[in-house]
């Protein structure tokens, strides 16, 4: 399951939970991403970039301190489809008729 959690930072973080790497004091992290509101073309809505949180690291899971998340919650849909863009995970078809 996808979250997205607001960092004490300022930052959004995009990733997956991990339970088994979870303790008291920390929140393991599967792939995450920071979004990065950009601005579009003039008239054109704003787009969020995705960006590694730490991008030297060869780590796949990150832990962050549970004191530093402000608040977990569950992406909206556009957002849930560009994470698994962005990290080739397995995209799930919209359910709709093929004509």
């Amino acid at each position: 399951m996808i979250k997205l959690y607001r960092l004490t930072t300022g930052e959004d973080v995009i990733g997956t939970p991990v339970d088994e790497d979870t303790t008291e004091l920390h929140q393991a992290i599967k792939r995450p991403f920071v979004l990065i509101p950009m601005q579009g073309q003039p008239g054109k809505p704003m787009q969020i970039g995705f960006h590694p949180y730490i991008p030297y690291t060869k780590d796949e899971v990150i832990k962050i301190k549970k004191a530093n998340i402000v608040t977990e919650t569950n992406p909206d849909n556009n957002m849930k489809s560009a994470y698994e863009q962005n990290t080739g995970s397995l995209l799930t078809p919209k359910k709709s008729i093929i004509t």
